[in-house]
């Protein structure tokens, strides 16, 4: 486990085969030390000691024979959340929420998740829903050197998209050999956006995920950027600094998903992705603003296509 770095030089903790299941375990932000009772003063001194970033990372795993060219699909098949999470506006000058600039004092909530009914309470009587899922699943990225874990990348990484729930499956373009997979930041409920700067931050006691490689001369060519696929959609992502350009690149990746994959004529794609297709904030606070589009299988026709 590291705290706020990525690098592809980092040795694997574990080796498995293609189609192999790995349970994991991720701990919350700067290795499990927010506990609750500690104050905003005690989350700045762990910053310290962290300077790349807060999230825990646990891997990396090298999934033997993926080569670059290829895609890892990650199946997620169980998540199991830790008894406590926190969410965190850090003050100024260090906030990164939309309005930062409104809240410079920041502020830091813990809260106590019910994995019995699935709920916390964020205030009395005001009770959210519990929806766990990983807020960092990526590989190593094709640049040498440490990385900050907090911006995304075509690699994935920091991606916070609340869809990569139980059920769904993660398609992450391979820069390396093995892939390098790690995952960490552990959300227990998230909007899209995470406007403040974070989510329910908490761990994952249990994580169990399938890894398959999908073998690059299988695919066709696609924008080298990780996508999602549910039960009920396809989900293509932009990751830019600019907003703009990263919706750009989620719905040039969806149109081109619906030619080269599904075989629609490009007028027909884009007017169906103008139609059917929900685009929206990922997240806006991770430097790297991440972007998706949300389509329907049902209007191409389909069913779960994983199947």
């Amino acid at each position: 486990m590291r705290v706020g770095v990525i690098d592809a030089s980092i040795e694997p903790v574990l080796s498995i085969a293609d189609g192999d299941d790995v349970v994991m375990q991720t701990w919350s932000h700067w290795a499990g030390q927010v506990l609750p009772g500690m104050d905003l003063k005690g989350v700045l001194a762990l910053r310290e000691d962290a300077p790349l970033g807060p999230h825990s990372i646990t891997g990396p795993i090298e999934v033997v024979g993926a080569e670059p060219g290829d895609v890892l699909r990650v199946d997620v098949l169980e998540l199991a959340l830790g008894e406590w999470g926190f969410n965190l506006a850090l003050p100024s000058p260090l906030g990164r929420g939309v309005l930062a600039d409104q809240f410079p004092d920041g502020a830091l909530r813990h809260l106590r998740l019910d994995r019995t009914t699935m709920t916390t309470e964020l205030l009395p009587g005001v009770a959210l829903a519990l929806d766990p899922f990983l807020g960092i699943m990526g590989v190593a990225p094709p640049e040498d050197g440490p990385h900050s874990s907090v911006p995304p990348g075509p690699y994935g990484g920091n991606m916070d998209l609340r869809d990569l729930v139980v059920g769904s499956s993660l398609f992450l373009p391979v820069f390396r050999p093995g892939a390098g997979f790690y995952a960490g930041d552990a959300h227990a409920a998230q909007g899209d956006g995470e406007v403040n700067q974070t989510a329910i931050e908490t761990s994952m006691e249990r994580a169990h995920l399938r890894f398959e490689i999908v073998r690059a001369a299988d695919l066709p060519d696609l924008l080298r950027l990780p996508w999602v696929e549910t039960s009920t959609h396809l989900i293509t992502i932009g990751l830019d600094e600019d907003l703009d350009l990263a919706v750009r690149q989620a719905v040039e990746s969806l149109v081109l998903q619906l030619i080269r994959r599904f075989s629609l004529d490009a007028d027909d794609a884009y007017a169906l992705a103008s139609l059917a297709a929900d685009v929206e904030v990922t997240q806006a606070v991770n430097r790297v603003k991440g972007a998706h589009a949300r389509l329907p299988w049902i209007t191409i026709g389909l069913t779960d296509p994983r199947h």
